[in-house]
């Protein structure tokens, strides 16, 4: 386009010239700079030093025909092949709860490429050009290449095709019906029946029991039928609303319109299971609910969460046994029994005696360690539909999300190994935001999270307070000894284990020491009569508890206050006592029927302080007549927290809800403070559609000793949680 429009050249004596059409030359050089937009329209020679760029341009010269000639030094051409995800035809042969999954790609050339070879060139997923090997490459779409990478994150080589879940094929085709172009698929009958029931389920009008006492809000609606079409299609689900926005009145909702189609178990932790009756007897009060072997009556204590231990009511007799037997099989429409996360891990060779028409884990986060009893005997419930409902179905690692959905939908995430391989490790570690957005749309169709920011415009306003406590100079000078002392006992451990030869044991004891040794200064910072008795030194944080009480009550505010110890609840009911403040008090040893009393109690007007345990009380209570929350000691899981503020800021409370966190200033507690942001990360980027890295999300031995020493931290203790 630039240049002499008449050219002159002298060849083999003969003298020649032609006339240039320059305003075609122009147009086809707007041709190739519009197919690569970064390419300068104002120049007439580039470099292309990145494989990617010099691909791009060759591919956009194949598409522009004769118009552009292309020379090659030597050699042959470099080709560029493109692919669109319709060319790709996969067959399915179902083989139980698993699928055969085969499939080619047949290119222009006569070459054909078999879907594990298409699978293992497209690898991760991050590049757009896959070389095939002989100087040619294929251009995949970035559609195509999605779903090629999000096929091989869930597919394992099985003979000469390859395998994968039912359930996590349904997910994968799920997303295609959402997409311009997909593969082409054929699938034998029972996989066409499986498909057309998904289809049915997704189009289906459900219609509100008449029985349900209640009107519920446009989202609960909405995530009723959500709940009612996964169970259709043959699928679990897993309702993971902010704490607060009525999962229990949906799930309601759920067992009601399935009421006719057999018995229904709802397992709970145990202070809540009375909570399930109150609300059925409120909402439903056609469903025959009950009590699993009358745990009230027997007085079974408290199982907290993260506990993989059992009280059992030793001896077991064979009475009390047959008698939970006979309940279990005489359950019929209609009925619905309610069980506690002991007793399920007690008796778990009884409730998976029979098949459950619906089974529910209430605060399914209690099952979050895939290897306790108490999850395996979870995932061993057999029934045609499964719902798991959970506030924070990530509270520290993804692995806690693998757990709960092997529950609702077993095979999903393939093998615990396979997860961790493909997902957990290259989020938590390396902060890989496409294996982060891969896992999303994986989980997406059998997962709902809705926050309460979203859904509720007419809940009052929540506001969050760090409120730094000031100890004194011997409080101070206490709390930085225990510091050193902690530091060099761990410099020993690490030595030791140094010597040791640095085995994963050795890894994991030096851990633990850390671990230990964190937990002693926490409980410092709370108050040094928890560490340090002898000296008889009262904590700055009591005192200004105190204060803080005695204001709130001054101006008719009624609190929550959580901490994770017992023994420091126990110096703050002290103080109150010594005011003549008015309080309930809740642990976990406190029996289950003096938990509603008490729970009602306060509802009432019985008291301007609730104190109550983390994992007590943390989940399962409604405490709408309280506007404060004092998080006595902040927690390594601000997931928790954020479970204990939402007793008070939830659907019913009508005046803004203020968070106060007592932190005392200086101590590990400010550090722990600053971490808080990486969890909520971590769980973001993987349920709220965000790319948050979620890198730094486990702590190894020495990052926990940056901690110890105040140092700079790029993860966080997740086994502290």
């Amino acid at each position: 386009g630039l240049g002499r429009e008449r050219v002159t050249t002298v060849h083999l004596g003969v003298t020649l010239s032609t006339r240039r059409d320059l305003a075609t030359e122009r147009n086809h050089l707007l041709a190739l700079t519009t197919s690569v937009d970064w390419l300068d329209d104002g120049a007439h020679a580039w470099s292309l030093d990145e494989p990617e760029q010099a691909l791009a341009v060759v591919e956009a010269l194949g598409k522009l025909g004769d118009t552009i000639v292309s020379e090659w030094p030597k050699g042959k051409p470099l080709r560029v092949r493109a692919v669109a995800a319709p060319q790709v035809q996969i067959q399915v042969k179902s083989q139980g709860d698993w699928l055969e999954i085969d499939g080619e790609l047949a290119l222009d050339g006569g070459e054909v490429l078999r879907l594990r070879q298409l699978l293992d060139l497209v690898q991760t997923g991050k590049q757009r050009y896959v070389a095939l090997g002989d100087g040619g490459f294929l251009a995949l779409t970035d559609t195509l290449r999605q779903q090629l990478a999000d096929l091989r994150a869930i597919t394992q080589a099985h003979g000469k095709a390859q395998r994968v879940a039912t359930m996590a094929a349904m997910a994968w085709t799920a997303q295609q019906a959402g997409q311009a172009e997909a593969p082409l698929l054929a699938g034998d009958k029972a996989w066409q029946q499986r498909c057309e029931a998904w289809a049915r389920a997704q189009d289906h009008i459900f219609t509100l029991p008449a029985g349900l006492a209640a009107d519920l809000r446009d989202y609960q609606a909405s995530g009723w039928t959500w709940l009612m079409r996964l169970a259709a299609g043959g699928f679990g689900a897993v309702l993971a609303d902010d704490m607060g926005l009525g999962k229990t009145l949906q799930t309601l909702a759920l067992l009601l319109a399935r009421a006719s189609g057999g018995p229904a178990l709802v397992v709970a932790p145990t202070s809540v299971c009375g909570n399930w009756l109150a609300e059925a007897a409120r909402f439903a009060p056609g469903l025959q609910v009950e009590m699993y072997g009358d745990t009230a009556a027997l007085g079974e204590p408290d199982l907290e969460p993260d506990d993989d231990t059992v009280d059992n009511e030793a001896p077991q007799d064979s009475a009390r046994r047959a008698a939970r037997r006979k309940q279990v099989l005489a359950l019929g429409p209609g009925q619905v029994l309610v069980c506690s996360y002991g007793l399920l891990q007690l008796d778990g060779d009884l409730l998976t005696a029979r098949t459950w028409h619906t089974a529910v884990l209430d605060e399914a986060q209690a099952i979050k360690n895939a290897g306790t009893r108490r999850a395996r005997a979870a995932q061993a419930l057999a029934a045609d539909f499964k719902l798991a409902l959970t506030g924070t179905p990530v509270e520290n690692r993804l692995a806690e999300l693998w757990a709960i959905m092997a529950f609702a939908n077993p095979g999903l995430l393939g093998s615990a190994e396979q997860f961790n391989q493909r997902f957990a490790t290259p989020i938590e570690r390396e902060g890989d935001a496409q294996a982060s957005r891969r896992l999303r749309r994986l989980v997406a169709p059998f997962l709902l999270r809705r926050t309460k920011a979203e859904v509720l415009d007419d809940l009052p306003a929540r506001t969050e307070i760090v409120h730094e406590v000031v100890p004194g100079t011997k409080e101070r000078a206490l709390l930085e000894a225990l510091r050193q002392q902690a530091e060099d006992s761990v410099n020993q451990a690490l030595a030791a284990g140094a010597a040791g030869g640095g085995s994963g044991a050795g890894e994991g004891q030096a851990q633990m020491h850390i671990l230990a040794a964190l937990t002693r200064l926490r409980r410092a910072a709370c108050d040094p009569r928890l560490v340090a008795p002898e000296l008889g030194l009262v904590g700055a944080k009591v005192q200004e508890f105190e204060r803080l009480a005695q204001e709130l009550v001054a101006g008719r505010h009624k609190a929550l206050v959580f901490s994770q110890f017992t023994d420091f609840l126990a110096l703050l009911r002290e103080r109150l006592d010594a005011a003549g403040l008015r309080y309930q008090y809740l642990d976990g040893s406190t029996p289950m029927a003096q938990r509603t009393q008490r729970v009602n109690a306060f509802q009432g007007g019985e008291g301007d302080f609730f104190l109550i345990s983390l994992k007590a009380g943390g989940f399962g209570l409604n405490l709408t007549m309280a506007d404060y929350v004092i998080i006595a000691d902040p927690w390594w899981n601000p997931a928790a927290e954020d479970q204990a503020s939402g007793r008070a800021h939830r659907i019913g409370q009508q005046r803004p809800v203020t968070v106060y966190r007592l932190v005392t200033q200086g101590s590990i507690e400010d550090r722990i403070v600053k971490l808080h942001h990486q969890k909520r990360a971590l769980a973001e980027g993987v349920l709220a559609g965000q790319d948050g890295s979620g890198a730094g999300a486990v702590m190894d031995a020495a990052q926990m000793l940056a901690l110890l020493r105040g140092e700079a931290v790029d993860a966080e203790p997740d086994a502290l949680a």
